[in-house]
């Protein structure tokens, strides 16, 4: 496959061109949204399960929930403990506008999250075919678009659970997708565009803004390559994003009374993923939500004094047993992409076996990926290498990993494509 420079200009589409991908992405928006709305419908997923609060999300809907009944945002695991920053502001502010016109936890409320978390899954299919078209080209991004619609794999999350992960998915590859455009372009609204959506994304999942960083820094060589002037853009995105994300930074130190970077359960986190004789897989039986005597702690001591306990506790268990630490972090970093996770854990759509080829796949494009540094190369690369680093310390869940399935599925047909070009090729050498 013909190998793109990172400086190379974009050549503009033609007008059959525009109108072929217009239509493109109204089939895929529409056949994405039926299918999973489709799904929702056929297996009820918007009915609560019976001793279940899913499809709601426990601590992003108890917080909307509180929003709605005008106690502000606050109290993430249903009873009343004050003002919470333990999820980002965006979903359940979402949650709430939805609860006041359908009714709190009700059956409406369930269906029209659901529905609109399938349309930005949905819509997360012209952003792969986007991603690719400009990156890998056009074939393969046609590809992997339509394994994203039409595959019932990545219906899991938007059908079945109201939370971030789906959001996650699509900003991530949205936001890749504007960075190759200011990339090639350099254009003051690109760059604001990029400062913007980086804002809406922390404000979203905070997890993502490991990656924020490289899509600055892929930006900066492309056009210190093309010597084109980029710094004073990149300062303006900059401080675009800082505008957009201090409302809730101030709200934060406000009620707290000290800085709260965007989510503050973190080092909770960390302690359910790591303590003496742990799995290493974050135990739900010693969550808030889920055991009454922490949570009765959790109440007692206040948000931030409770997260500083097990902060503490868990950076002791790193210092009285390294060797336990090294040896889950290691194993982590594997159950990341393999899929053991699944075996803990109930109301799973599929075995181990089911979820490591998209993985493997993934990290075989990447190989191809580094070797070959076609147009957005640092882009993925960052996504796959530096994004789950903190879950390797924390501990792995399947549903963090869907937030870079897009760029998973993207390089595992490129890794196809490329392979069968190869051998089409070698096979042309022989006699």
């Amino acid at each position: 496959m013909p190998v793109i420079a990172p400086e190379a200009p974009e050549i503009p589409d033609s007008p059959p061109q525009k109108t072929s991908d217009r239509n493109l992405h109204i089939l895929l928006l529409f056949c994405g949204f039926v299918l999973r709305f489709g799904f929702v419908l056929w297996k009820k997923t918007y009915v609560r399960s019976p001793g279940s609060i899913l499809p709601f999300g426990a601590e992003i809907c108890s917080i909307a929930e509180h929003i709605v009944r005008g106690q502000g945002f606050s109290s993430p695991f249903y009873q009343d403990t004050g003002p919470t920053a333990w999820i980002a502001p965006i979903y359940p502010y979402l949650c709430a506008l939805v609860f006041r016109i359908f009714g709190i936890y009700s059956t409406a409320s369930a269906l029209v999250l659901l529905g609109i978390q399938c349309i930005i899954a949905a819509a997360t299919g012209i952003t792969i075919y986007a991603l690719g078209r400009r990156t890998f080209g056009a074939q393969v991004g046609f590809c992997a678009a339509w394994i994203w619609t039409l595959s019932p794999i990545f219906f899991r999350w938007p059908v079945s659970w109201i939370w971030d992960f789906t959001a996650s998915a699509f900003l991530l590859s949205a936001v890749f997708i504007i960075t190759l455009d200011v990339a090639e372009k350099d254009t003051r609204k690109l760059w604001l565009a990029l400062g913007a959506l980086w804002a809406v994304i922390a404000l979203t999942n905070p997890a993502l803004l490991s990656v924020m960083a490289f899509t600055f820094l892929y930006v900066a060589y492309v056009n210190h390559r093309a010597f084109r002037p980029w710094f004073a853009s990149m300062a303006l995105a900059g401080l675009l994003f800082a505008v957009l994300v201090s409302p809730w930074l101030i709200r934060n130190e406000l009620v707290f009374g000290r800085p709260v970077f965007f989510r503050s359960n973190f080092w909770f986190e960390f302690h359910l993923g790591n303590y003496h004789f742990s799995n290493g897989m974050g135990y739900s039986g010693k969550h808030p939500d889920s055991n009454a005597a922490v949570f009765k702690q959790y109440a007692s001591m206040g948000e931030l004094q409770f997260l500083e306990y097990y902060k503490q506790d868990g950076l002791r268990f790193v210092r009285q047993y390294p060797a336990e630490f090294r040896e889950l972090t290691f194993h982590r970093a594997w159950w990341f992409w393999d899929g053991t996770p699944l075996l803990y854990q109930s109301r799973e759509w599929w075995q181990p076996w089911e979820f490591w080829p998209l993985s493997l796949g993934g990290w075989l494009g990447l190989l191809f990926l580094l070797t070959r540094r076609p147009r957005g190369w640092l882009l993925f690369a960052s996504a796959l290498i530096v994004y789950p680093i903190p879950y390797y310390f924390v501990y792995p869940v399947a549903k963090y990993r869907h937030a870079i399935e897009p760029e998973l599925l993207l390089l595992s047909i490129y890794f196809l494509f490329v392979l069968w070009s190869e051998m089409r090729a070698l096979g042309q050498r022989k006699p």
